[in-house]
């Protein structure tokens, strides 16, 4: 299980089998790990008062600092209401990394998103009522916008008698590559938290579905090295969409459903990982070639993974006992997929490779082996230039 290569249980974490029957959550899996200490009411007072009863629960540890990312939905705080289990809640995430006096809190949305929530009795935390965190806006817009987006791009590609400055001024104006960039940065700024100030990180949005999925996902990769394995990406994927319960159906318009919940949400999560891939050509095992060919089978439906929106839907479905997982699938054609440069590089240890930082990150330049590319975390995320 991929929650014990991470080294759980261990004085801090553990697996709880609370939800199971999803008594707790319907959209999260039977088995999720959370804080030692956390008791059962604590739990389940936090859910109640957390949308769609999506509570704290872990989504990465880093062993090395005890630090850890966790996500959850945005709490129905409204203008005034408070929780005490929820506030117990985050408290106890808090102490769980010894090693920092403070905990992040990141609401992945614009702050006026936000605050328009309190009206309808959601909203964010008040640093007032949960001791020991510092909160954190990162502004990365809601499905509707990136819906928008991508059809003004789908313009820029559909033009008939096509130039280049019309195509860049399309591209430029549909917003795009910003609305991809403020992914990347809150990614960047999760495992900057994580490894730099060996802090934890609590992760939401809405409903924590989207853009938590995104930046966790992109966090981990930043800071795991195998999640930039063949094998892990498939891991990884299953762990923070397939598990924990990205609306597939509704985002990739698989059912008839309405068109204001489609939403180009994974195609925004490969795009970044391209990004990441095309600055970093040494640091992944896999191609663009294996990411273009489990997006294309998000939307083919010719296997199972991405069928419903939650393990309680699938099960339901019987989708486990009536389709094939995509995952056999791909691993019986690794080589197919398997990046050129990482091969070399187990054959030229020897070879150098140099990354620059831009002059505000103040990092200076750092010069490594090839085969310590494929290994390290920390160098190559405080480079990135996004």
């Amino acid at each position: 299980m991929e929650y014990t290569r991470m080294g759980i249980p261990n004085d801090y974490w553990v697996f709880s089998d609370l939800n199971v029957d999803f008594k707790v959550c319907s959209t999260y899996p039977t088995c999720l790990v959370v804080p030692k200490e956390a008791s059962e009411a604590t739990i389940i007072g936090s859910s109640k008062f957390r949308s769609r009863e999506r509570f704290p629960v872990l989504s990465y540890y880093y062993k090395e600092n005890n630090a850890a990312i966790c996500r959850c939905s945005q709490p129905l705080s409204g203008f005034s209401t408070r929780c005490v289990e929820d506030e117990k809640m985050l408290d106890i995430i808090s102490k769980a990394n010894p090693g920092s006096p403070f905990m992040y809190v990141v609401d992945t949305r614009p702050k006026l998103n936000a605050m328009a929530n309190r009206a309808a009795g959601k909203g964010y935390e008040n640093e007032d009522n949960y001791p020991n965190i510092h909160f954190q806006f990162i502004g990365i817009e809601n499905i509707h916008v990136m819906r928008g987006s991508l059809q003004k791009l789908l313009e820029a590609c559909e033009q008939k008698n096509p130039s280049m400055s019309s195509f860049l001024t399309i591209l430029e104006n549909s917003g795009w590559l910003r609305h991809i960039k403020a992914v990347m940065d809150a990614s960047v700024f999760l495992a900057k938290a994580v490894r730099d100030d060996n802090a934890s990180v609590l992760v939401h949005c809405s409903d924590g579905w989207d853009r938590t999925a995104q930046v966790c996902s992109l966090a981990s990769i930043l800071l795991d090295p195998f999640y930039r394995t063949i094998k892990g990406f498939m891991v990884l994927v299953e762990k923070e969409w397939i598990s924990l319960g990205h609306k597939f159906s509704q985002r990739c318009g698989h059912l008839d459903v309405e068109p204001k919940e489609v939403s180009p949400i994974f195609t925004q999560f490969v795009e970044c990982v391209w990004h990441l891939m095309e600055q970093f050509p040494c640091a992944f095992e896999f191609s663009e070639k294996y990411l273009l060919e489990i997006h294309d089978h998000v939307y083919s439906c010719q296997f199972g993974n991405f069928l419903g929106n939650s393990q309680k839907e699938r099960m339901e479905l019987k989708i486990y006992e009536n389709t094939h997982s995509l995952w056999p699938f791909l691993l019986q054609r690794k080589q197919d997929f398997v990046n050129p440069c990482i091969s070399r590089l187990h054959i030229k240890h020897s070879s150098q490779a140099h990354f620059h930082s831009s002059s505000s990150s103040g990092v200076e330049c750092t010069t490594v082996s090839t085969r310590e590319c494929t290994r390290d975390s920390l160098f190559w995320i405080i480079c990135l230039n996004v």
